[in-house]
C-alpha cells in the first residue's frame, strides 16, 4: 500500500495537460496553478470511481490559463521591478492594464464566451495556491462578470480586463506580506475562467445552494460526531456567503441533524440566515438580498422553499417555528422569515450521501483533508464542484487540564468546538467591551482601535476576547476587524452574549479561519450563561485595565494561560493570582 508521502507526491505532481479530457480546456502552457490543477483531480478521481453519484458530479463550463501566460505577459511590462517596489496599488494595476495579453488567449475566450452567456468568474490560481499549508485564501482576488456586453468582443474585452487585474494583485501588498511573512518565494498566476453556478430567477442570478465541505471536523459541537466525520456550510444563495463569517447551516456529514446551536427555538433562530447573496441583473453587482423582504416571491422560483425557510414566532419563552407557505399570514411584530434549512437533511439524504463518499475519496487520492466548494440545485440532485483543495490542519497536542486551579482564577471556559492546544505565560488580554461595543454603534473605530493595540503589543503575543464574531463584514454580528490587524493574537475567544444577538458560529471553512490554522491561532467560542460555559463578568469588572484608543477596547496584564482539550470538548483561560 502507497505511503501517504507517495500519494501526495503523486497528486502534487499529476498533470492535467496530459489527460486527453482536460488538455482542450487549457489555454497556454505551464502550470495552470493549485486551484485549476486540484479541480481538475478531483474531477479525474470522480470520473475514474465505479461510483455512479461521484461520476454525475459536474465541472462547471470552464478554461484553464498556464503560469507561461503570466510569464510571457509580465514580460511586455516596461520597468517592473521599478513598479513593484515603488508604485501604488492602483499604480500598478494601471500599468497591467495597459498591457496586452497574448493573442491565444483573446482567440481562446472568443470560442469559450460565443457559446455561453452566463455570468462568471475569473479565479486565481498561484503557483503557490498549491500549496498544502498555505492557501492563499482572500488574498488575491476573484472577480466576477455579468458577461452581458452587445457584442463578443466587448464581452472578451471585459474578461481580459479581469484577468489582467488578478494578474497585478501578485505584486499587491496583500499578497506580499503573506509571502514575506511565511517566507515564501515568488509566485507566478494561473487563472481559471468559471461560468457562475446558477440561473437567473427573477432579476438575480444565484444557485439554490452552495457551501463548502471539509473532510475533517477539527472543531466539533459535541462529543457526538467525530472529526473524521467532516462538515458542511451551506447557504442559501451564492456561495460567496459560506465563505465569510456570515450565518450558515452546518451539518455534521454523519449525523446533519445535530445543530451547532442546539435545539433552542431562539439560539436556532438568531444563527439562521436572513440574507443571501445573488447577482443582480440592472447593475450587474453583487448584492445581498434580505429573505424577509422576498420571501414570499422565491415560492415562484423554489416550489420546495419551506425545505430552507421557516416562520420563527415569538412568544414570552424562546419562541417557536411553524411552517411557512406563499399564504402564511403574520405582522413583523409576531415573527419573521429565517432559513435555518431544518428539513433540508430529511428531504435530500441523497446529497449527504453522495458528499460522505466524495469526500473521503478526494481525502484518499490527495493524501491530505480536503476542502471543497459547491453549489447544488436540489429538486435536480445536481451537485456541481467549484473547487477542491487540500486542507491544512494544525494538529497539537491534547494536554489534560491542570487537575486544579489553587493559584489561578477561571476567566473563561468552553464546552464545544475546541480543538487541542496549550499556551502559557501570556503576558496579556485584550477584551472587546461587549457593552460598550453594542451600544456606541462605531463599530470602524472600535475595529481600527483593536488594530492599533496590535500593533502597541507586537511582538508580543495576547489572548483576544470579543463579543460574536471577529472579523464579520456584519458588525451587527462582530467587530469588523481585518485579519492583518490582530496579527499578534495567540487566541481567539469569541463570546456569545444572546441578549445582544452576538453569537459565536462554527466558521471553519472561511477565509478567516483559514488564516487562524495557517499562523497555529488557538480559538474557543463561549456561550454566555450556559452550563460548562463561564465568562467571568466580575473578573472584567473587578480586574484593573487601560483603555485602548476606543473605550470599548480593554488591556489587561497578567499571567495567562489557555487549555483545549478537543478529545473532551473542554477549554479554559486562566489567569494567575
Amino acid at each position: 500500500m502507497a505511503s501517504i508521502e507517495d500519494v501526495r507526491k503523486d497528486y502534487f505532481s499529476w498533470d492535467p495537460s496530459e489527460d486527453p479530457e482536460f488538455k482542450p480546456l487549457i489555454i497556454g502552457s505551464g502550470p495552470v496553478g493549485g486551484k485549476g490543477r486540484s479541480l481538475l483531480f478531483a474531477m479525474r478521481a470522480f470520473r475514474d470511481s465505479d461510483d455512479d453519484d461521484l461520476r454525475a458530479v459536474v465541472l462547471p463550463m470552464s478554461r484553464y490559463i498556464g503560469t507561461d501566460v503570466f510569464r510571457e505577459f509580465t514580460s511586455g511590462i516596461d520597468g517592473l521591478s521599478d513598479l513593484v517596489q515603488h508604485a501604488t496599488p492602483e499604480e500598478l494595476e494601471a500599468a497591467f492594464l495597459r498591457a496586452s495579453l497574448p493573442e491565444c488567449v483573446t482567440e481562446s475566450l472568443g470560442g469559450y464566451l460565443a457559446e455561453m452567456r452566463d455570468p462568471v468568474i475569473v479565479r486565481s490560481s498561484s503557483l503557490l495556491e498549491d500549496s498544502l499549508k498555505y492557501s492563499f485564501a482572500g488574498k488575491y482576488m476573484s472577480p466576477f462578470l455579468l458577461n452581458s456586453g452587445d457584442s463578443l468582443q466587448e464581452r472578451v474585452r471585459a474578461v481580459e480586463t479581469e484577468i489582467k487585474r488578478v494578474y497585478s494583485r501578485i505584486y499587491f501588498p496583500a499578497a506580499l506580506s503573506y509571502r514575506q511573512k511565511h517566507g515564501l518565494g515568488e509566485d507566478m498566476m494561473g487563472i481559471v475562467l468559471m461560468r457562475i453556478s446558477g440561473r437567473w430567477r427573477g432579476d438575480c442570478y444565484y444557485p439554490t445552494t452552495a457551501g463548502v465541505a471539509l473532510s475533517y471536523n477539527g472543531r466539533r459541537w459535541t462529543t457526538r460526531i467525530k472529526r473524521e466525520d467532516g462538515l458542511i456550510r451551506m447557504v442559501f444563495g451564492l456561495g460567496t456567503m459560506s465563505t465569510k463569517r456570515g450565518y450558515a447551516r452546518t451539518y455534521s456529514l454523519t449525523n446533519p441533524f445535530l445543530r451547532p446551536e442546539g435545539s433552542n427555538a431562539y439560539n436556532v433562530m438568531k444563527t439562521s440566515q436572513e440574507r443571501f447573496h445573488a447577482i443582480e441583473r440592472e447593475s450587474g453587482h453583487l448584492v445581498t438580498v434580505d429573505i424577509k423582504e422576498v420571501w414570499r416571491d422565491k415560492f415562484r422560483y423554489h416550489p420546495d422553499f419551506s425545505t430552507y425557510a421557516s416562520l420563527y414566532m415569538y412568544d414570552e419563552n424562546q419562541g417557536y417555528f411553524t411552517p411557512l407557505d406563499k399564504s402564511s399570514i403574520f405582522s413583523p411584530a409576531d415573527g419573521k422569515v429565517c432559513m435555518p434549512f431544518e428539513s433540508f437533511p430529511r428531504a435530500h439524504r441523497k446529497f449527504f450521501d453522495t458528499m460522505s463518499k466524495l469526500m473521503p475519496l478526494l481525502q484518499e487520492k490527495m493524501g491530505a483533508y480536503a476542502d471543497i466548494e459547491f453549489a447544488y440545485e436540489p429538486l435536480e440532485n445536481r451537485l456541481e464542484l467549484l473547487q477542491a483543495r487540500p486542507l491544512w490542519i494544525h494538529e497539537a497536542q491534547a494536554e489534560a487540564l491542570p487537575p486544579s486551579f489553587q493559584n489561578c482564577v477561571t476567566i473563561l471556559s468552553a464546552d464545544r468546538m475546541v480543538t487541542d492546544g496549550t499556551r502559557k505565560d501570556i503576558k496579556y488580554l485584550v477584551l472587546v467591551d461587549h457593552k460598550v461595543y453594542s451600544s456606541s454603534g462605531d463599530f470602524q473605530s472600535i475595529a481600527r482601535s483593536l488594530g492599533e493595540m496590535n500593533k502597541k503589543l507586537l511582538p508580543e503575543r495576547y489572548i483576544l476576547v470579543a463579543p460574536g464574531r471577529v472579523g464579520s463584514s456584519s458588525p451587527e454580528l462582530g467587530v469588523p476587524v481585518r485579519y492583518d490587524e490582530i496579527t499578534g493574537a495567540a487566541c481567539i475567544i469569541e463570546v456569545g452574549i444572546p441578549r445582544t444577538g452576538q453569537m459565536p458560529e462554527l466558521s471553519y471553512g472561511t477565509h478567516f479561519f483559514s488564516d487562524l490554522e495557517t499562523d497555529e491561532v488557538m480559538y474557543m467560542p463561549v456561550f454566555q450563561g450556559e452550563g460548562n460555559n463561564v465568562y467571568n463578568e466580575g473578573w472584567f469588572e473587578e480586574t484593573p485595565f487601560e483603555y485602548g484608543e476606543h473605550r470599548a477596547i480593554r488591556l489587561y496584564k497578567g499571567d495567562f494561560s489557555v487549555y483545549m482539550n478537543g478529545d473532551h470538548n473542554i477549554g479554559v483561560v486562566a489567569c494567575e493570582h
